[in-house]
């Protein structure tokens, strides 16, 4: 009995606070409330969203100016033929976030001179999807000489 009685006086103040927080305007409801859009608050998580916003932003830019260093960079070691560092630099570009078929060519163009023909097919499909017709180009070619070299006949002495 007592367990029940305790229950139902449990329930009863549940109902009365639940019903004091959905209508704390009313009259009836004495019980103090504090809602959760009370000025102060929502000036508080306006101020928090704000300067979120403007961190994300800064993150952004900072990422965009990267992105922007790294392409110039794997572009110059592309001109100097150091393949290496050409393929270092699109990694590091394309860890921005900021996914460009031109990159995918780079580094596809990078293994294809230092021997890894695999991969800059892998790559060439990439920038082929992001639609760089470098790429698409450049996949025609190495399926052509694969072709072509498949159809030579080697003799041995």
């Amino acid at each position: 009995m007592k367990q029940r009685l305790l229950t139902i006086a449990l329930m009863c103040a549940m109902f009365h606070t639940s019903r004091a927080q959905i209508y704390g305007y009313d009259s009836w409801a004495e019980l103090p409330t504090m809602s959760v859009y009370d000025q102060g608050m929502m000036n508080m998580h306006l101020r928090a969203l704000s300067q979120m916003a403007a961190r994300q932003e800064a993150i952004e830019a900072k990422k965009s100016e990267l992105y922007q260093f790294y392409c110039e960079m794997a572009l110059d070691a592309l001109q100097d033929k150091e393949w290496r560092n050409a393929i270092r630099y699109v990694d590091k570009a394309l860890e921005t976030g900021h996914y460009c078929g031109e990159l995918y060519y780079m580094r596809g163009y990078a293994n294809e001179q230092l021997g890894y023909i695999k991969d800059a097919k892998t790559d060439y499909k990439h920038g082929k999807k992001c639609g760089s017709s470098e790429s698409v180009d450049a996949l025609n070619r190495l399926e052509r000489s694969e072709r072509n070299s498949s159809n030579k006949v080697y003799f041995s002495k």
